[in-house]
């Protein structure tokens, strides 16, 4: 009798758990059935733009679907980062994710309408770098001792160009280690930073190496030093600045994340993909080609690196002396 019932029981519930199952299974197979965008908080032509647009490339490639980049710049990334945590979470709308977003921001500002924590889900790293500190080809100046002591010996004269927190903070804790006295002005991209400091605007501009790599091959600039740990594998005659003033040290990284709360299964399938880029030999040589180191964290040691980021930011940002707006 009891047999009976459970084959009974096994008649009527095996189609449910295999409709389930064929559901589950024909989601992530279908993902991605429409276009996917890719959120830039930042505008055209900086370092999360370009590993955003090679991550594009790849993806749609790889997943058959075009992946559309959207530039959304202001206010420090916060416009095209809220943008994203108020998108439905179903893996269509994509953010490029940076310390600015996800770590300086909070210290930055007073209130921001985001948590770079609770309302993201962070799929991964697509590198890191550092910036380096150019200033005109004909300027005076050659080391980075050289613009500490112009900058004090003249404080009304020397401006630098900040379009995001790593350009900001570089010069910020350059102040803070040294006594330099340099007056920020806020762009809101590179491009603009860029064009006043070609226009004499601005006397100093700190630039991801991505970018600034196409600057010195141009031969209108020179570089001062860099702000890593060490000297980049590229440009090894430019000093890092720590040599000259130790304990200095600012980098940054770029990520890729989504809104909170995405299917496990798209979620697998996105961290999957980007997995499988940055072991792919052509994706990689791109990558390095940027002037990124290329991200070798899985998911879970993302997640840990992301709260990091964050807490170290907390306590930079202070140092710094740079109060909350």
């Amino acid at each position: 009798m009891h047999k009976f019932k459970a084959r009974i029981l096994l008649v009527i519930l095996f189609p449910l758990l295999l409709g389930v199952f064929f559901s589950v299974s024909s989601h992530a197979q279908n993902f991605p059935r429409k276009p996917i965008v890719l959120v830039v908080p930042f505008g055209p032509g900086g370092s999360g733009d370009l590993i955003a647009r090679t991550f594009a490339q790849y993806l749609e490639a790889s997943a058959k679907q075009t992946i559309i980049v959207d530039n959304k710049p202001g206010a420090d990334g916060i416009v095209g980062t809220e943008f994203v945590k108020n998108a439905a979470p179903d893996g269509y709308t994509l953010l490029l994710t940076t310390n600015t977003t996800m770590a300086a921001n909070s210290v930055f500002y007073k209130k921001i309408p985001y948590d770079p924590l609770r309302d993201f889900d962070h799929i991964g790293l697509f590198g890191q770098a550092a910036s380096v500190a150019l200033v005109p080809k004909d300027s005076p100046l050659n080391t980075i001792a050289d613009l500490v002591a112009a900058s004090k010996a003249a404080p009304d004269k020397f401006f630098y160009g900040h379009y995001n927190s790593a350009s900001r903070m570089t010069v910020e804790m350059l102040k803070t280690r040294t006594g330099a006295k340099l007056t920020g002005i806020p762009y809101k991209a590179v491009g603009g930073a860029l064009q006043d400091f070609y226009g004499a605007q601005t006397q100093v501009l700190f630039v991801e190496y991505p970018p600034a790599k196409a600057q010195l091959a141009g031969g209108k600039v020179k570089a001062l030093g860099v702000t890593g740990s060490t000297r980049f594998r590229e440009w090894p005659t430019i000093p890092a600045i720590n040599e000259t003033y130790p304990g200095y040290e600012l980098g940054f990284y770029l990520g890729l994340g989504a809104p909170a709360g995405l299917p496990a299964d798209v979620l697998n399938f996105l961290t999957s993909q980007l997995e499988t880029a940055l072991k792919d030999p052509a994706f990689i040589a791109k990558v390095n080609n940027l002037e990124l180191d290329p991200g070798k964290l899985n998911r879970e040691q993302y997640l840990k690196f992301v709260r990091a980021e964050k807490d170290r930011w907390a306590k930079i940002v202070p140092e710094a002396g740079i109060q909350p707006e």
